[in-house]
């Protein structure tokens, strides 16, 4: 916990440098502790490999051939013999060594070859000859450093690849198995691995320096230009939250990345909200006018009625006429009320249902509830649902909510002896258009019908709150369909209900649906 207090002590903008700069560090680190290894270990195998490819190449020629055939023992003999054929005989093996030693030295290059012989079973033996790097084949005392892998060759009986130390300069060494109690030692240098390994560290040292020094330069601009777009956002934020968001506006911030994203989101959230904040308020404001208007004509009827009753002379035609009026805003209210509790549902977002639905039922059944106000009215109401049932994929609540607010209005606007006709069509889509005779709806009006509270000129003498249409607009959206006015010459408006297509149920589906 203390650490974690003590890191956010640095602020976004130290952490983010700092977890740059560490994580460039420990990149840089592992880098070198894995690559450098791996360097010098590719290194070392690679001399071993060229010399297994010299010793093979040499050992193809007749340099190791005639090294296997010399008999060691007649160079030693001149030592301690007087027959001059002896003598002279020694004279010629060891020529024949010094030339076959000079041979192979000069295939070999700067590596040290060394014959050992004599070898007893614990390694220990001889030096025979020693050539450091002349051609000549004159003898040396230069030191081969560790025979043990000359004894392991010759137990073993086969060649022998490794490396080691000779007064403190790193070699790869072979002994070669030459038979006849004698190995051929070959000892070169391997100094120049560790200087290239070197070589590479220091640069690799200096190439980490500058890549952290770059690191450092690019991330401290970087991380301060997005600390200081935060920021702004987070200032931008608290001045909405004081104000209420009426007057600041986010920073526009137009850099393709999740900052910029970041603060455009913000706007458009701050867009929706100040929408959603001008629906609200012009919602209640909508609300309360409509609501006040009912209300205080039910109120000042109720009152003009309790009056008639406490006079010493009723007037029951007056009386009724009160009462009438009252009822009328009392309708009035219950669908306010209704419409304000579709709206909420809509805003709440409550799921629809999603079934198959008959439309030329639905339209009989629709018609049926409006029979009696149309014929109050002097309006008839007609019925074009085909030949064939029309079935579309909806919810039967909504889609009959729809049709009703759609045949209410077209009622309300039409005038006496006209009719109102409900068309039902299967091609392409499944649609209800609803035909009536009125006076149509003006260009400018179009798209202004279907938001809240919104109402056109033409209301027949009827007065009513302009939510119908949005909710049919908004119940038909959320059921895959739309609501529209459509484009028609003849007269009065033509509202047009599309639905999604879908095939007759079965019986079987019928029935379980029926409950039966």
């Amino acid at each position: 916990m203390l650490l974690r207090l003590r890191w956010g002590a640095f602020g976004l903008r130290g952490r983010i440098v700092g977890a740059v700069v560490v994580t460039t560090f420990v990149t840089l680190v592992v880098a070198a502790l894995v690559l450098l290894p791996q360097l010098e270990s590719k290194l070392r195998n690679a001399s071993q490999t060229t010399l297994k490819k010299d010793v093979a190449s040499a050992g193809t020629k007749s340099a190791i051939r005639t090294l296997e055939r010399i008999s060691y023992q007649d160079i030693y003999l001149v030592q301690d013999t007087s027959d001059p054929k002896l003598a002279a005989k020694a004279r010629v093996v060891s020529k024949q060594l010094n030339a076959a030693v000079g041979e192979l030295q000069a295939r070999l290059g700067e590596a040290t070859v060394t014959l050992i012989g004599f070898i007893d079973a614990q390694g220990a033996g001889q030096r025979i000859q020693v050539n450091t790097g002349n051609a000549s084949g004159s003898t040396s005392s230069e030191s081969v450093g560790p025979v043990d892998d000359v004894a392991t060759s010759f137990r073993s009986g086969k060649d022998v690849y490794s490396f080691g130390t000779v007064d403190n300069n790193q070699v790869v060494r072979a002994a070669i198995w030459l038979r006849h109690d004698s190995v051929l030692a070959v000892r070169k240098s391997i100094d120049e691995i560790p200087l290239a390994v070197a070589a590479v560290r220091r640069a690799f040292e200096i190439a980490a320096l500058v890549a952290l020094v770059l690191t450092i330069l690019i991330a401290i601009p970087l991380a301060g230009t997005l600390v200081s777009r935060l920021r702004r956002l987070r200032q931008a934020a608290l001045h909405i939250a004081i104000d209420g968001g009426g007057r600041t506006n986010f920073p526009v911030d137009r850099a393709r990345d999740e900052v910029g994203d970041l603060a455009r989101s913000f706007s458009i959230m701050q867009r929706r909200l100040r929408q959603q904040e001008e629906a609200r308020r012009a919602f209640v404001a909508t609300a309360s006018h409509e609501l006040r208007t009912p209300l205080a004509s039910l109120e000042g009827m109720l009152e003009l009625l309790a009056d008639d009753l406490q006079a010493d002379h009723l007037d029951l035609d007056d009386a009724a006429s009160l009462l009438d009026r009252a009822r009328v805003q009392s309708r009035r209210l219950g669908r306010l009320a209704a419409d304000l509790l579709d709206l909420s549902r809509l805003d709440a977002e409550v799921a629809l249902r999603s079934e198959p639905l008959e439309l030329g039922e639905l339209g009989r059944a629709v018609l049926a509830e409006f029979e009696l106000a149309a014929r109050g009215r002097g309006v008839k109401l007609v019925l074009d649902d085909g030949s064939l049932p029309v079935w579309a994929l909806a919810d039967p609540g909504s889609a009959a909510r729809i049709l009703r607010i759609l045949v209410d209005n077209a009622l309300r606007i039409a005038p006496r002896g006209s009719e109102v006709k409900v068309a039902i069509d299967a091609a392409p889509v499944p649609t209800v258009s609803v035909m009536d005779g009125g006076p149509g709806v003006a260009p400018e009006e179009r798209a202004l019908i279907f938001d809240r509270f919104k109402r056109g000129r033409e209301t027949g003498g009827e007065a009513g709150f302009g939510l119908g249409l949005a909710i049919g607009r908004e119940l038909a959206q959320r059921m895959g369909g739309s609501l529209v006015l459509a484009d028609t010459e003849a007269p009065g408006a033509t509202f047009t209900l599309t639905l999604t297509p879908t095939q007759a149920p079965s019986p079987d589906q019928i029935a379980s649906a029926s409950g039966v």
